[in-house]
This record gives structure tokens, C-alpha cells and sequence, in this order.
């Protein structure tokens, strides 16, 4: 995750949501990985169940798998 430096605030809650989403989607990387899933049904599966772009899903995989 990316904050700015400086005088600019930060929503704390968003930032813990934010995190909590990304610790889940490394997880279901993982879990798919392990389970033997192709890199491709990875990338699709992790777009509907994050309802991501299959682009956003193929970076978010390619940086867990």
C-alpha cells in the first residue's frame, strides 16, 4: 500500500480494510496454488470472488504466486 508523506492524513479504518483485503487475496493465491490450480483459473477465480478487472487479479496473483 502506498501513502503519501507529509502533512496528509490517513483513514486508519480504510488503511486496516485495505490491509485485510490484501492478507485474504494472498491467502486465496495460496490456497488455489496449493489445490493445484491452474496460474489462468487462479487469475479468474480470484477476480469474481475479489470482484477485481482481470487485469487488477492477474497483478494481485502474479504477486502471491
Amino acid at each position: 500500500m502506498n501513502y503519501p508523506e507529509g502533512k496528509g492524513t490517513v483513514n486508519v479504518c480504510l488503511a486496516i480494510r485495505e490491509m485485510r483485503k490484501e492478507s485474504e487475496m494472498e491467502g486465496a493465491v495460496e490456497t488455489y496454488k496449493e489445490i493445484g490450480f491452474s496460474l489462468a483459473e487462479t487469475i479468474k477465480r480470484i477476480a469474481e470472488r475479489f470482484q477485481l478487472s482481470e487485469s487488477e487479479a492477474s497483478e494481485t496473483v502474479k504477486l502471491y504466486w
